[in-house]
Protein backbone atom coordinates (compact mmCIF):
# COMPACT_ATOMS: atom_id res chain seq x y z
CA UNK A 1 0.00 0.00 0.00
CA UNK A 2 1.36 3.29 -1.28
CA UNK A 3 2.12 6.19 1.86
CA UNK A 4 -1.19 8.42 0.31
CA UNK A 5 -3.19 5.85 1.13
CA UNK A 6 -1.76 4.45 4.69
CA UNK A 7 -2.11 8.25 5.70
CA UNK A 8 -5.79 8.61 6.27
CA UNK A 9 -6.02 5.04 8.32
CA UNK A 10 -2.90 6.48 10.40
CA UNK A 11 -4.02 9.44 11.08
CA UNK A 12 -7.88 8.24 12.80
CA UNK A 13 -5.44 5.37 14.64
CA UNK A 14 -3.35 9.07 16.18
CA UNK A 15 -7.22 10.01 17.26
CA UNK A 16 -8.61 7.32 18.07
CA UNK A 17 -5.81 6.75 20.66
CA UNK A 18 -6.07 10.25 21.84
CA UNK A 19 -9.77 9.43 22.39
CA UNK A 20 -9.02 6.40 24.04
CA UNK A 21 -6.74 7.93 26.18
CA UNK A 22 -9.16 10.56 27.31
CA UNK A 23 -11.98 8.26 28.13
CA UNK A 24 -9.27 5.83 30.47
CA UNK A 25 -10.39 5.84 34.22
CA UNK A 26 -6.61 6.56 35.27
CA UNK A 27 -6.52 9.67 33.17
CA UNK A 28 -9.01 11.29 35.41
CA UNK A 29 -6.47 14.68 35.11
CA UNK A 30 -7.12 15.09 31.72
CA UNK A 31 -11.02 14.46 31.47
CA UNK A 32 -11.84 16.90 34.50
CA UNK A 33 -9.19 19.66 33.67
CA UNK A 34 -10.53 19.47 29.73
CA UNK A 35 -14.39 19.64 31.12
CA UNK A 36 -13.34 22.77 33.00
CA UNK A 37 -11.65 24.31 30.70
CA UNK A 38 -14.23 23.32 28.25
CA UNK A 39 -17.27 24.99 29.98
CA UNK A 40 -15.34 28.12 30.93
CA UNK A 41 -14.46 29.05 27.07
CA UNK A 42 -18.56 27.74 26.43
CA UNK A 43 -19.15 30.15 28.84
CA UNK A 44 -17.07 33.26 27.26
CA UNK A 45 -18.18 32.24 23.59
CA UNK A 46 -21.69 32.55 24.69
CA UNK A 47 -21.26 35.70 26.91
CA UNK A 48 -23.57 38.03 24.54
CA UNK A 49 -26.52 35.23 24.68
CA UNK A 50 -25.80 34.67 28.70
CA UNK A 51 -24.89 37.88 29.81
CA UNK A 52 -28.48 39.17 32.30
CA UNK A 53 -26.73 42.46 31.61
CA UNK A 54 -24.36 44.60 29.95
CA UNK A 55 -21.19 44.64 30.98
CA UNK A 56 -20.99 48.13 31.43
CA UNK A 57 -24.84 48.98 31.96
CA UNK A 58 -24.62 50.97 35.36
CA UNK A 59 -27.56 51.46 37.56
CA UNK A 60 -26.71 53.35 41.20
CA UNK A 61 -29.85 52.28 42.38
CA UNK A 62 -28.43 48.55 42.71
CA UNK A 63 -25.39 49.18 43.89
CA UNK A 64 -23.04 46.78 45.90
CA UNK A 65 -25.87 44.56 45.64
CA UNK A 66 -25.34 40.86 47.57
CA UNK A 67 -25.20 37.84 45.22
CA UNK A 68 -29.04 37.31 44.37
CA UNK A 69 -31.45 35.35 41.85
CA UNK A 70 -30.90 39.13 39.73
CA UNK A 71 -27.66 39.59 40.36
CA UNK A 72 -25.62 35.78 40.57
CA UNK A 73 -22.54 37.56 41.56
CA UNK A 74 -23.81 40.83 42.89
CA UNK A 75 -23.36 44.18 41.60
CA UNK A 76 -20.29 46.80 42.33
CA UNK A 77 -20.70 49.65 43.29
CA UNK A 78 -22.03 51.76 40.49
CA UNK A 79 -24.46 48.93 39.88
CA UNK A 80 -22.86 46.82 37.25
CA UNK A 81 -23.46 43.10 36.84
CA UNK A 82 -20.71 41.40 38.29
CA UNK A 83 -21.72 38.24 36.64
CA UNK A 84 -21.88 39.83 33.44
CA UNK A 85 -18.72 41.84 33.61
CA UNK A 86 -16.81 38.37 34.55
CA UNK A 87 -18.27 36.18 31.49
CA UNK A 88 -17.05 39.58 29.08
CA UNK A 89 -13.91 39.54 30.84
CA UNK A 90 -12.92 35.77 30.75
CA UNK A 91 -13.67 36.18 27.23
CA UNK A 92 -11.12 38.61 26.82
CA UNK A 93 -8.73 37.08 28.80
CA UNK A 94 -8.60 33.88 27.28
CA UNK A 95 -8.72 35.02 23.92
CA UNK A 96 -5.76 37.06 24.86
CA UNK A 97 -3.69 34.65 26.66
CA UNK A 98 -4.23 31.73 23.61
CA UNK A 99 -3.09 34.12 21.19
CA UNK A 100 0.23 35.53 23.25
CA UNK A 101 1.37 31.67 24.58
CA UNK A 102 0.21 29.61 21.51
CA UNK A 103 1.89 32.24 19.03
CA UNK A 104 5.09 31.93 20.98
CA UNK A 105 4.70 28.06 21.30
CA UNK A 106 4.62 28.02 17.46
CA UNK A 107 7.43 30.44 17.01
CA UNK A 108 10.06 29.19 19.31
CA UNK A 109 9.27 25.32 18.66
CA UNK A 110 9.58 25.80 14.83
CA UNK A 111 12.89 28.22 15.23
CA UNK A 112 14.14 25.29 17.75
CA UNK A 113 13.60 22.17 16.14
CA UNK A 114 15.27 24.52 12.96
CA UNK A 115 18.13 25.28 14.45
CA UNK A 116 19.15 21.68 16.32
CA UNK A 117 18.50 20.44 13.40
CA UNK A 118 20.60 22.26 11.07
CA UNK A 119 23.16 23.61 13.56
CA UNK A 120 25.94 26.10 12.81
CA UNK A 121 25.45 30.04 12.49
CA UNK A 122 21.70 29.58 12.32
CA UNK A 123 21.62 28.24 15.75
CA UNK A 124 24.11 29.94 17.12
CA UNK A 125 22.76 33.05 16.20
CA UNK A 126 19.21 32.18 16.94
CA UNK A 127 20.58 30.70 20.79
CA UNK A 128 22.11 33.98 21.58
CA UNK A 129 19.21 35.98 20.83
CA UNK A 130 16.93 33.32 22.98
CA UNK A 131 19.58 33.61 25.95
CA UNK A 132 19.58 37.27 25.75
CA UNK A 133 15.93 37.39 26.05
CA UNK A 134 15.48 34.87 28.78
CA UNK A 135 18.41 36.36 30.68
CA UNK A 136 16.69 40.04 30.70
CA UNK A 137 14.37 40.66 33.48
CA UNK A 138 10.67 39.25 32.42
CA UNK A 139 8.33 42.50 34.25
CA UNK A 140 10.64 45.09 33.13
CA UNK A 141 10.46 44.04 29.25
CA UNK A 142 6.68 43.89 29.00
CA UNK A 143 6.30 46.87 30.99
CA UNK A 144 9.30 48.48 28.83
CA UNK A 145 6.73 47.46 25.89
CA UNK A 146 3.91 49.25 27.79
CA UNK A 147 5.44 51.91 28.27
CA UNK A 148 6.35 52.28 24.26
CA UNK A 149 3.06 50.90 23.49
CA UNK A 150 0.99 52.46 25.74
CA UNK A 151 -1.59 51.22 28.54
CA UNK A 152 -3.49 47.91 27.28
CA UNK A 153 -3.52 44.56 26.55
CA UNK A 154 -1.74 45.23 22.87
CA UNK A 155 1.11 46.60 24.83
CA UNK A 156 1.06 43.64 27.50
CA UNK A 157 0.80 40.86 24.61
CA UNK A 158 3.73 42.25 22.81
CA UNK A 159 5.95 41.97 25.56
CA UNK A 160 5.03 38.62 26.65
CA UNK A 161 5.53 36.92 23.38
CA UNK A 162 9.09 38.91 22.80
CA UNK A 163 9.83 36.63 25.92
CA UNK A 164 7.74 33.79 25.65
CA UNK A 165 9.13 31.99 22.78
CA UNK A 166 12.96 31.82 24.00
CA UNK A 167 11.44 28.98 26.24
CA UNK A 168 9.73 26.97 24.09
CA UNK A 169 13.45 27.69 21.60
CA UNK A 170 15.52 25.86 24.08
CA UNK A 171 12.84 22.90 24.93
CA UNK A 172 12.60 22.33 21.57
CA UNK A 173 16.10 22.59 20.44
CA UNK A 174 17.38 20.45 23.67
CA UNK A 175 15.01 17.88 21.81
CA UNK A 176 15.96 18.29 18.51
CA UNK A 177 19.82 17.92 19.26
CA UNK A 178 19.06 14.48 20.78
CA UNK A 179 16.52 13.37 18.17
CA UNK A 180 19.03 14.25 14.37
CA UNK A 181 21.11 11.06 16.29
CA UNK A 182 18.10 8.50 16.50
CA UNK A 183 17.54 6.09 13.42
CA UNK A 184 14.39 7.38 12.15
CA UNK A 185 15.65 10.72 11.74
CA UNK A 186 18.77 9.20 9.95
CA UNK A 187 16.67 7.25 8.06
CA UNK A 188 15.15 10.19 6.41
CA UNK A 189 18.23 11.24 4.74
CA UNK A 190 19.35 8.04 3.64
CA UNK A 191 15.90 7.87 1.85
CA UNK A 192 16.70 11.31 0.24
CA UNK A 193 13.67 13.19 1.96
CA UNK A 194 14.14 16.90 1.90
CA UNK A 195 15.06 18.03 5.53
CA UNK A 196 11.34 20.38 5.12
CA UNK A 197 10.01 17.29 5.34
CA UNK A 198 12.34 15.29 7.75
CA UNK A 199 11.67 18.65 10.52
CA UNK A 200 8.00 18.87 10.00
CA UNK A 201 6.73 15.63 9.53
CA UNK A 202 9.02 13.32 10.96
CA UNK A 203 10.33 15.15 13.99
CA UNK A 204 8.54 18.08 14.99
CA UNK A 205 5.23 15.69 15.94
CA UNK A 206 7.25 13.96 17.75
CA UNK A 207 8.86 16.68 20.06
CA UNK A 208 6.19 18.96 20.41
CA UNK A 209 4.34 16.70 23.22
CA UNK A 210 7.17 18.15 25.90
CA UNK A 211 5.99 22.24 24.58
CA UNK A 212 2.40 21.64 25.52
CA UNK A 213 3.05 20.12 28.41
CA UNK A 214 4.97 23.14 29.33
CA UNK A 215 2.34 25.45 27.81
CA UNK A 216 0.23 24.12 30.57
CA UNK A 217 2.25 26.16 32.77
CA UNK A 218 2.76 29.01 30.77
CA UNK A 219 -0.55 29.62 30.14
CA UNK A 220 -1.56 29.92 33.58
CA UNK A 221 1.41 32.42 33.96
CA UNK A 222 0.29 34.96 31.28
CA UNK A 223 -3.55 34.58 32.88
CA UNK A 224 -1.68 35.69 35.93
CA UNK A 225 0.32 38.50 34.19
CA UNK A 226 -2.51 39.62 32.38
CA UNK A 227 -4.75 39.97 35.25
CA UNK A 228 -1.81 41.67 37.44
CA UNK A 229 -0.90 44.17 35.23
CA UNK A 230 -4.84 44.71 34.30
CA UNK A 231 -4.85 44.97 38.65
CA UNK A 232 -2.09 47.89 38.32
CA UNK A 233 -3.98 49.61 35.53
CA UNK A 234 -1.68 48.98 32.72
CA UNK A 235 -4.14 46.46 31.39
CA UNK A 236 -7.67 45.85 29.96
CA UNK A 237 -8.71 49.73 29.94
CA UNK A 238 -11.95 51.22 31.36
CA UNK A 239 -14.85 50.51 30.77
CA UNK A 240 -14.23 47.17 29.32
CA UNK A 241 -13.40 44.21 31.87
CA UNK A 242 -11.12 41.59 32.29
CA UNK A 243 -10.61 39.60 35.84
CA UNK A 244 -7.64 41.37 36.80
CA UNK A 245 -9.25 45.15 36.32
CA UNK A 246 -13.17 43.76 37.89
CA UNK A 247 -10.56 42.44 40.97
CA UNK A 248 -8.75 45.50 40.96
CA UNK A 249 -12.12 47.87 41.13
CA UNK A 250 -13.43 45.60 44.45
CA UNK A 251 -10.51 45.96 46.51
CA UNK A 252 -11.87 49.71 48.49
CA UNK A 253 -14.66 47.48 48.65
CA UNK A 254 -13.45 44.19 50.09
CA UNK A 255 -14.93 43.99 53.66
CA UNK A 256 -18.60 45.49 52.68
CA UNK A 257 -18.81 43.94 49.09
CA UNK A 258 -16.18 40.83 48.94
CA UNK A 259 -17.97 39.34 45.82
CA UNK A 260 -16.33 41.87 43.65
CA UNK A 261 -12.69 40.86 44.28
CA UNK A 262 -13.69 37.60 45.52
CA UNK A 263 -15.86 35.60 42.69
CA UNK A 264 -13.50 37.07 39.95
CA UNK A 265 -10.35 35.47 41.49
CA UNK A 266 -12.41 32.18 42.20
CA UNK A 267 -12.75 31.84 38.19
CA UNK A 268 -9.35 32.59 38.00
CA UNK A 269 -8.40 29.99 40.38
CA UNK A 270 -10.14 27.94 38.58
CA UNK A 271 -8.79 28.15 35.41
CA UNK A 272 -5.09 27.74 36.62
CA UNK A 273 -6.91 24.28 38.46
CA UNK A 274 -8.30 23.29 34.80
CA UNK A 275 -5.29 23.83 32.61
CA UNK A 276 -3.02 22.53 35.18
CA UNK A 277 -4.88 19.05 35.10
CA UNK A 278 -4.56 19.35 31.63
CA UNK A 279 -1.18 19.22 31.92
CA UNK A 280 -0.72 16.46 33.98
CA UNK A 281 -3.02 14.88 31.78
CA UNK A 282 -0.80 14.86 29.09
CA UNK A 283 1.99 14.19 31.05
CA UNK A 284 0.47 10.58 32.34
CA UNK A 285 -1.45 9.87 29.11
CA UNK A 286 -0.04 8.23 25.96
CA UNK A 287 -0.68 11.62 23.79
CA UNK A 288 2.48 10.89 21.33
CA UNK A 289 1.47 13.33 18.01
CA UNK A 290 3.81 11.71 15.27
CA UNK A 291 4.64 8.43 14.00
CA UNK A 292 7.85 7.90 13.09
Amino acid sequence: MSDLATRPVMKRRRIYRLWRSFLRAQNWELSTGLVIIAMMVLAALLAPYIAPYHPNQINIVDSLQAPSWHHWMGTDFVGRDVFSRVLYGLRVDLLVVAIITYLGLIVGVTLGTISGYVGGWFDAVIGRVADTVIAFPFIVLVLAVVAIVGPGLKGVGIGIIIVGWALYFRLSRSEMLVMREQPFIMATKALGFSHLRAIFRHALPNLIRTSLVYSTVDVVVNMLVIAGLSYLGLGQQAPGADLGSIIASGQGYLLSAWWITTIPGVVLMLFGIGVSLIGDGITRGDLTLGSR
